[in-house]
Formats: structure tokens, sequence, C-alpha cells
């Protein structure tokens, strides 16, 4: 089988599209299929790392003669694909409605189910409840992969040996590949002015745009931070952490597959419903940072930090959910999807 991701990743956007594809990628490379990515120049620097390990990328040209779309198809047709993913929320109805094909198939990462008419054949939304947004309407003929068995995690979240809560003893701050906000640095300002101790791991992504500013200020700090930038064990960082403030978006799945409590920060629109259904869960709770200040944020952390047996409560909520290796569910439907076909 050979999959092209059709995926973007740069400072604008973050990279959560990317790294989302990376881990159904790395799947079906275990499972010996074959991957491509098609991106822009734009995104190349940040991306070309990760994903030149993993299959070939092809650069989208500067302009086109035809739509983005037609240059898509022809790529998909030229290279024999027999499945095209996209995951962007850039990728709108028209351009969907484009790429209809009877060559290759069409798979759609979306989030909430407000973007018109999918036109594919697989959907893929591992949120919780996913399942009770109406797809119905928007994709009848697809195959749904939605809900906690098709999450998609990378494999270092699903080899986790050790979930325990002895020897957690940080706060983690993480705020997505690019932060655009610079919440980082905000958050950090105001923590320093607080009486509290305690030992912070910072974690910044690829595409941070004010890590000069981070370092220098770091340098002067009477916190005591570790600072991680593009870091590769993330798994490892945040199974001893007791508290993490973190972007919504794919990483609260991370954070979850650690049984990591959380405060997670909804930044956009198409965040908000998993992070609800998150805190319901009992293991995270959840902040529309367009609703809220930042002095409190920093008092909701610092006084759920003050609360060790709450933390502790939280951490064993998500110890009772089940993590499934939901990129491996995914490629057994896309397999199967072409076995049907013949």
């Amino acid at each position: 089988m050979k999959v092209l991701f059709r995926v973007e990743g740069n400072h604008a956007i973050g990279l959560g599209h990317i790294m989302r594809c990376l881990a159904l990628a790395q799947s079906l490379v275990a499972q010996r299929h074959e991957v491509i990515f098609a991106i822009s120049e734009r995104s190349l620097p940040l991306c070309q790392s990760r994903v030149v390990i993993l299959g070939k990328v092809v650069t989208l040209p500067n302009s086109f003669s035809d739509s983005e779309a037609q240059w898509l198809t022809k790529q998909c047709e030229d290279l024999a694909v027999d499945w095209l993913v996209l995951d962007g929320y850039e990728f709108q109805q028209d351009y969907r409605f484009a790429l209809r094909s009877a060559v290759f198939k069409l798979a759609v990462f979306d989030d909430i189910n407000d973007s018109g008419a999918l036109y594919a054949d697989l959907v893929i939304n591992g949120a919780p409840n996913a399942e009770l947004i109406n797809y119905q309407q928007t994709a009848a003929n697809a195959v749904l992969a939605v809900g906690e068995y098709y999450r998609i995690l990378r494999p270092e979240f699903l080899q986790l040996a050790d979930k325990s809560w002895s020897g957690r003893n940080c706060m983690t701050l993480m705020f997505g590949g690019s932060d655009p906000l610079n919440l980082t640095m905000s958050l950090l300002n105001l923590l320093e002015k607080s009486a509290l101790s305690m030992p912070i791991v910072v974690i910044t992504g690829a595409a941070y745009g004010h890590l000069a500013n981070l370092e220098k200020w770091l340098t002067t700090s009477t916190l005591a931070i570790q600072h991680l930038h593009d870091c590769q064990h993330m798994a490892e960082v945040l199974s001893k952490t007791c508290l993490a403030v973190s972007a919504a978006g794919g990483a609260q799945f991370e954070l979850l597959a650690c049984a990591t409590p959380a405060i997670l920060l909804v930044t956009a629109k198409n965040q908000l419903f998993a992070s609800q259904q998150a805190a319901q869960q009992g293991w995270c709770e959840v902040i529309n940072i367009e609703q809220t200040s930042i002095t409190a944020l920093a008092e909701q952390c610092i006084n759920l930090w003050q609360q060790p047996q709450k933390l502790q409560h939280m951490h064993q909520q998500a110890l009772t959910l089940t993590t499934h290796d939901g990129a491996k569910h995914i490629v057994e439907l896309m397999a199967q999807d072409l076995v049907s076909d013949k």
C-alpha cells in the first residue's frame, strides 16, 4: 500500500498536523507500507528532518498553472498512490471535491466536522465521543475511524513501561510547536513573581519564534528551570511530570497516555470539543485562553500545584482510561478498504 500525506507545518500553524501524520506514517512503515509527504517550500525546513527518514518528500511548486488540487491529483496518479491523506484546515470543501478520484482513495483528518461535505472515503477523528459528530451527513459513504479506538499516538507513548506517580516532581510547560502567543514567556514571568518554588520543565517546539529571548531570560531567572527545545523524548519527560500546562490538541492525547494531570489551553475552536470531553474524564482542567487572562492562568497553575492529593487523583483517573494503538487500527481499515474494492 502506498500513502501520500498532504500536510503543512510551520511557524504560523505549528507542527500539530505534521506530528499527527508522522505518527500514522510510522505505523504504515512499521507494517511495510510506503509513505510520501507533499509539503510546501515554506514548511520544508521544519518538516524535512522528521519526514525524510520515513519516505519520499514531494515539494509543491511555488506557483501552479492549474489548481493545487489538480497538481496533487496528478502526483497521486503518477506515483500510483493508493491513499491520499489530507490534514489541515486550509483544505476546504472545494479542494476536497476536486480530489475525488477513481484511481486513489481520500482520507481526511477532521476535528469538529464544520467544513461542509468531506468527500472522503475515510474520516479520521480520535477525539473522545467523536462518533457523536454527524459524519453521516457530511461523509455518508465513508468508513469512519472515529473515537478513542482510532486515537493516533507516536510509538514512544504506546511503549511506556512506567506511569507510576512516584518519581514525578515537576511542572511542565508546553505550548505547541510554535507557541504563536508566546505563552511560555508570559507564564514564566508570572510564575517567577510568585512565592512558589518548584522544578519546571519548559518544552519549546521546533517552530518556536522567541527562542533567543527565552534563552536570554533563563540566564537571569531565579526559577529552577530545565529547557528542552524540539524535545525528542516527550514520553519520558511527561511520565515524570506532576502537572503539565499545555496547549490543547494532539498533545492532550500524549498527556493522557502518560497519565499526566494537565491544564489544557484551548486556543482554537477546533480544540474545544475534544478538550471538554477530556475534562469530563477527570484527569485535566480546561481553559479557553481567549476568555481567560494569563494572570488567571498562572493563579490556576499555582493553586493546582498546591493540591498534591487532587493531582494524584487526576493521575489515577487517567490510568483508568485505555490507551489504544489507533494508528495501527487505521492502517488496518485502509488496507481492508482496498481489498474490499477488488
